[in-house]
């Protein structure tokens, strides 16, 4: 099945076999019926002159499109077991709202290359076909608008039609890859090598819970581990972290109750052990889940309580440096990594900076808090002449990186992280990086 966002109907767009079957069939028709130029003649040549992906070629006494055979000992992971890791780095509740679904397209279940781009074009989409991947990973998401009619005018639905038809998965990571740990804004403060106390210019809070639970001491460890196991217990970059009291606990059980302790319409007062653990919203349910399934009690205790939590994920970064960093220092940065235009102010603005806000690509949904926040530079892209003039007019030096380059730089270290991530994991499968034009 491929998965197709659809705005126009608030949610992905399931497009069955039959469905996605008339589509491939339509356009095979239209292609052969009118000479397009050049993505379509590059369809046409892919598909005569480079070798099918082994997901897509005729297997002796199988089926086409049907199940995959692989051969014993060949690198590859479940497509779900993927999306999840990448997932849990680049949480999608960081994205802000406008944001499409990050799967845009559904393709095989079993992923063996991984490519990572900033976004999809010819190049990457040559890429893509000729190096027979079967996962996308990008920044920028391909479908952004409803999608309401087909046309062989178009070339960018004619790439999106072939990437369903070879059944390459696209995963899009929008403003939550901006916005996390790790993510481009802090990728940006590694490059250029600035050291000091760094927040979110615009935090996102998630919000979080104490979950409490009681459990007699013989199960203390069963259902502590079913609750690390479902994402439980994390702190920062710490896992596994609980608060454990002893203590009495009372109840009487009633008829039609079958106690794990006790008698029927005789007060017990037991030994318990009180668990509590942070959670996530985003696995609240699940952890719920977990402490019913392992919990020996018929009828378990849970306590569910919200917590205030300031946050350290969210759009853009202000760096606080530790020692101060002077104009042509931060320059010589600069100009070692991305093109830039700076814009001072025509007063003598200041010749070393201490507090330096940064956002990749695009900042001018920034600019209110910015000129709040009063950093002595901003550093990030797409500003209007009225933008820079208000921030100059603040004090504030601008310096101007264009949206592409600064991103993909960004992007090719939150690759080279993913390398490791998955190293570590144990991951098999292959993780490349565009062919940069």
């Amino acid at each position: 099945m491929i998965q197709v966002y659809c705005q126009a109907l608030e949610f992905p767009y399931i497009f069955n076999y039959l469905v996605h079957s008339f589509w491939e069939r339509a356009f095979a028709s239209l292609i052969r019926k009118q000479e397009c130029g050049n993505i379509y003649s590059a369809l046409r040549a892919h598909s005569s002159a480079v070798e099918q992906p082994a997901h897509n070629r005729s297997v002796p006494g199988s089926n086409p499109g049907g199940p995959t055979t692989h051969s014993k000992g060949e690198k590859m992971e479940k497509l779900e077991t993927i999306i999840s890791f990448l997932e849990k780095l680049f949480p999608p509740s960081l994205a802000v709202s406008s944001d499409p679904p990050p799967l845009q397209i559904k393709g095989q279940d079993q992923v063996k290359k991984i490519l990572v781009a900033l976004e999809l074009n010819l190049r990457v989409f040559h890429q893509v076909i000729e190096e027979s991947y079967d996962f996308l990973y990008l920044h920028h998401p391909p479908i952004w608008e409803p999608i309401t009619s087909f046309s062989i005018d178009n070339p960018w639905l004619s790439m999106l039609n072939e990437l369903c038809r070879r059944k390459i998965s696209v995963l899009a990571h929008h403003t939550n890859l901006d916005s996390a740990k790790g993510g481009l804004a802090e990728q940006w403060i590694k490059i250029l090598s600035l050291e000091g106390r760094a927040q979110p210019i615009e935090p996102h809070s998630p919000r979080e819970f104490k979950v409490v639970t009681f459990v007699p001491p013989s199960h203390r460890e069963k259902v502590l581990e079913a609750i690390f196991s479902s994402e439980g217990g994390k702190i920062g970059n710490y896992e596994e972290c609980s608060f454990l009291l002893s203590g009495k606990g009372t109840f009487r059980p009633q008829a039609g109750a079958r106690p794990f302790l006790g008698k029927v319409g005789e007060r017990e007062k037991v030994e318990e052990v009180r668990i509590e653990v942070n959670v996530g919203e985003a696995f609240l349910s699940q952890v719920v889940e977990a402490i019913f399934a392992s919990h020996p009690y018929e009828q378990p205790a849970i306590d569910v309580y919200p917590l205030f939590s300031l946050g350290d994920t969210g759009l853009g970064r202000i760096v606080t440096l530790f020692s101060n960093i002077s104009q042509k220092d931060l320059e010589e940065k600069l100009s070692l990594v991305f093109p830039f235009v700076a814009y001072h102010p025509d007063d003598n603005s200041p010749i070393t900076y201490q507090k330096i806000a940064l956002c990749p690509g695009s900042g001018k949904s920034l600019l209110e808090k910015i000129i709040q926040e009063k950093p002595q530079v901003f550093l990030t892209g797409e500003l209007s002449h009225h933008d820079i003039a208000r921030l100059n007019l603040g004090g504030i030096i601008y310096y101007s990186i264009p949206h592409e380059e600064g991103e993909r730089r960004a992007l090719r270290e939150v690759y080279y992280d993913l390398k490791e991530r998955f190293k570590e994991q144990g991951l098999k499968v292959e993780l490349n990086f565009e062919i940069e034009g």
